[in-house]
């Protein structure tokens, strides 16, 4: 390891640009379910960005397309499994790791990542937030939508039940419209890899909902997540 390597940040700073460090800054009363619940949150937004809506490599891009294809999603073990799935495929060198930690007031978490990834986070972190009230709207929406879906699905008693061709352009239009609250911009390419606006939309759905958990603690004054470099 190189001196530099071993470089410290500043205590200004957000970012070592020697090593891609991320800084969360850190304030407010945290209690040990906030330990667990903010990481995690963000390791999984890390994930879901780094794998489908960057340009970083994955080592087995396949792996994630087959996961797509056939896990049952129609319940919550498949989001468990996909999640599993992208951290998986984050490349080794940029797999979230904890370099620092300081929680007083205020504080803060140096993260070893991918910076560009991490800005991402924050930058659909305010793009939510930007979109208030809107976006809990079209969330309701979403999730109306694809519990009539599952209803006519089980009426129909059969697993390769077939949305109709309205159904299909509807859920196409709330991809794009929970796409641009997130400020997610792969929709195309998301849209190939499943082959299914149903389960894209279930994965930006799951997507928000890890987002918004960020929301909060943001809303709450308990992080702040930078959007650029300084310097």
């Amino acid at each position: 390891m190189s001196s530099n390597d071993q470089d410290t940040i500043e205590s200004g700073s957000p970012f070592d640009h020697t090593r891609q460090t991320y800084r969360v800054l850190l304030d407010g009363d945290w209690d040990l379910d906030d330990l667990y619940e903010f990481p995690h949150a963000f390791n999984q937004c890390y994930a879901f960005i780094y794998c489908l809506d960057s340009e970083l490599d994955t080592p087995d891009r396949q792996r994630i397309d087959s996961a797509f294809a056939v896990y049952p999603w129609r319940g919550g073990y498949s989001y468990v499994n996909i999640y599993f799935v992208l951290q998986n495929q984050v490349g080794w060198r940029f797999r979230p790791t904890i370099k620092a930690i300081q929680k007083a007031s205020p504080g803060w978490l140096d993260l070893f990542l991918n910076a560009d990834v991490a800005i991402q986070i924050a930058k659909s972190v305010t793009a939510l937030a930007g979109a208030g009230v809107i976006a809990v709207k079209s969330y309701a929406a979403i999730k109306k939508a694809l519990s009539q879906i599952a209803v006519e699905r089980e009426r129909a008693k059969l697993q390769a039940f077939q949305i109709s061709a309205q159904q299909q352009k509807t859920l196409m239009s709330m991809c794009e419209d929970l796409a641009k609250h997130l400020g997610f911009k792969n929709v195309k390419d998301l849209h190939q890899r499943t082959g299914d606006p149903e389960v894209s939309l279930k994965l930006l759905s799951a997507h928000y909902r890890r987002t918004k958990v960020l929301l909060e603690y943001v809303e709450e004054g308990k992080a702040t997540l930078p959007e650029r470099r300084d310097g």
